[in-house]
């Protein structure tokens, strides 16, 4: 199998299309997710990453809070209710957080006696590019949710998902046996990039063979990877061409 790397590039631009801006001088973060929340944190390096000290307020519909920062590099992530921790789908940028996920990302910089957010762009970690890839045991269905399905030929009592999408929460989603040793995940998931393994009985991790690429885990093994995205309107999984 040949392998194939995506280097990463950061870009960095004075226009800025996320929700991290800034208004009257402070930096002001907007969060439109979990509306059901009781409470959204905000933090990051900016608050030694304290998970329940920066409490957003719910305006108009939207999580928010303003900040007062002198300019450098910030990384921030949301705390939904002090303890599920969620990457900023708009963020400026994104960087590795050392656990398979990302933070997001920003620098603020003086231009002319103005606070400008600069914004950041990772285009891809390196991949492995996975050239067996099947898309019948990944596919998005007609409902819009993610199918991942695992073939597993060991003695699997119950197999969970774990990734970037849950905070590599082991016993957050259960997948189903839809076949002797096939399992089935299904995820509702935003476009963005993911980065997962399966958990089987609650210790093994194990990285899904059929992943469209793989990425370095940062323990010496690999996660899989996959991309959400969309191509002629339609909600595509798979690598994003």
């Amino acid at each position: 199998m040949k392998k194939f790397f995506i280097v990463i590039i950061l870009v960095l631009s004075l226009v800025s299309f996320s929700k991290v801006f800034v208004e009257d001088g402070k930096v002001v973060f907007t969060f439109n997710e979990a509306l059901d929340a009781k409470v959204v944190y905000l933090a990051g390096t900016f608050n030694n990453w304290s998970p329940n000290t920066l409490a957003m307020e719910k305006v108009d519909g939207v999580w928010r809070v303003s900040l007062e920062l002198e300019p450098g590099t910030y990384q921030y992530k949301y705390v939904i209710e002090g303890k599920n921790w969620k990457e900023d789908s708009e963020a400026p940028g994104y960087v590795d957080d050392g656990f398979g996920g990302k933070n997001g990302i920003f620098t603020l910089v003086d231009k002319d006696g103005t606070l400008v957010v600069l914004q950041e762009k990772v285009e891809k970690p390196a991949l492995r590019i996975n050239e067996n890839f099947d898309p019948e045991m990944m596919f998005v269905d007609e409902e819009g949710y993610v199918v991942i399905r695992f073939k597993y030929d060991g003695q699997a009592d119950y197999v969970t998902i774990a990734g970037s999408f849950n905070n590599w929460d082991a016993q957050d989603i259960e997948c189903y046996e839809i076949d002797d040793g096939l399992w089935e995940a299904v995820l509702e998931l935003d476009e963005g990039q993911y980065q997962y393994k399966f958990v089987v009985n609650g210790s093994e991790w194990v990285v899904d063979e059929n992943a469209p690429a793989f990425v370095d885990d940062g323990f010496g093994g690999e996660n899989g990877y996959f991309e959400v995205f969309k191509e002629n309107g339609k909600l595509m999984v798979g690598l994003k061409k």
